[in-house]
């Protein structure tokens, strides 16, 4: 066995590129190990229907990692929201099984997985010593016991795994994983992608918004513990500010638009789903932009280390965000935040409120805001990563 490999393989079953941040984050860390001197390969399924699409140019990054499709049982999408559970399970067993087998002939590269389903079947299905050169990144964990249990003994086996917030680890190591074996690497942003951006008014001209009048941006997906319906409803209290909703699935979006019409009716803007390099210049149009995650679902409370926050702190513009644990870790009310009681729109709008009529001291946050985020750069993010890779990992010599 040896520690100083020089292959990965990224294994992640999604679909990739997509739109969801999920897709960024691959991408972005696929480029920052690369950065390190790693032979980095992202292993995806080839996803019904599939499409050729680069991916580098589709997220922005540099043409230093190879994408590798493998094939997988894949009827997800040919079926209504409510039917596809069966045919994800069949297709997330598919791609396991072909990345197992994939795995059990190319031995010379680490691995690092990012789903639990290609993980369990990783870890039962390599012999021992090749778990050795296999890792797991952590971004979540099941609700229901059982699959909590599966995935909780994947873990344990494992030399290294990587987490995304403090509560994660604390609970990996509430269930018997290794404290010396988890490393805590919270999301990262592009900082130079937000380097030159106009003001306020200047960006809000040319996205066609008025010049003149607040705007409160939220940039993400319109999950509910995303906290956007929260936001929205907050709106109805600020009659004098508007709000620009960047991105979001089509199947959330109706309730969205509806909730909007209802309490802020022609003040919310939709934009629908747009290329991840735009994303700075709309943030940018914002005099305040928002994270109201919810406190209610643990994915949001607990686990989430969100790619938009970053982003956030990068456009420097000021920030009111729920007071929540997971965003706790990074903001702090007064210092480089406003963090406001979450799931509360009088609470958030007052947030907005005390941020818009206060312009030193959105100068203030902002600009502590913008200072912190440069420790979170994914460069440094993959340097962090692949340090610890190279002390866990063994892989085995043929």
């Amino acid at each position: 066995m040896k520690r100083g490999f020089t292959h990965l393989d990224l294994v992640v079953n999604i679909r990739f590129p997509s739109p969801r941040a999920h897709g960024l984050q691959v991408a972005a860390m696929a480029e920052a190990l690369s950065s390190t001197g790693l032979n980095v390969s992202v292993v995806v399924p080839r996803r019904f229907p599939y499409q050729d699409t680069d991916v580098h140019n589709y997220y922005g990054v540099r043409r230093t990692f190879r994408v590798e499709r493998i094939a997988s049982l894949d009827t997800i999408d040919m079926l209504p929201p409510r039917l596809q559970r069966v045919p994800f399970l069949v297709q997330s067993a598919t791609f396991g099984w072909r990345a197992l087998a994939r795995a059990a002939v190319q031995r010379r590269s680490a691995l690092l997985v990012r789903d639990h389903y290609t993980l369990d079947l990783l870890v039962s299905g390599l012999r021992r010593r090749h778990v050795a050169r296999l890792a797991a990144e952590v971004h979540n964990l099941p609700n229901t016991p059982s699959r909590r249990r599966w995935v909780m003994r994947a873990l344990a086996r494992l030399p290294a795994v990587i987490t995304i917030t403090d509560a994660l680890r604390e609970e990996l190591i509430g269930e018997g994983v290794d404290p010396e074996a988890i490393l805590v690497a919270r999301d990262g942003v592009h900082l130079h992608r937000f380097v030159g951006l106009p003001d306020a008014p200047t960006a809000r001209t040319h996205l066609g918004l008025p010049a003149d009048t607040p705007l409160v941006v939220y940039a993400g997906q319109l999950y509910k513990w995303k906290g956007v319906d929260t936001l929205v409803e907050a709106m109805g209290r600020l009659p004098d500010v508007r709000l620009m909703v960047v991105g979001g699935d089509k199947i959330n979006l109706d309730r969205v638009v509806a909730l909007a019409q209802q309490h802020a009716p022609g003040r919310v803007t939709f934009t629908g789903t747009i290329p991840s390099l735009a994303v700075p210049f709309h943030l940018a149009a914002a005099d305040v932009i928002a994270l109201p995650n919810t406190a209610t679902e643990a994915i949001s409370a607990r686990y989430t280390s969100p790619l938009k926050l970053f982003e956030a702190m990068a456009s420097g513009r000021p920030i009111v965000a729920s007071d929540i644990p997971s965003l706790r870790e990074v903001l702090t009310d007064g210092y480089n935040a406003r963090m406001v009681t979450p799931d509360d729109p009088e609470a958030l709008a007052n947030g907005i409120r005390s941020l818009v009529d206060d312009p030193d001291g959105m100068r203030r946050l902002s600009a502590r805001a913008q200072q912190d985020v440069q420790a979170y750069d994914w460069s440094a993010r993959g340097q962090q990563v692949a340090r610890f890779l190279r002390e866990k990992l063994q892989v085995a010599r043929a």
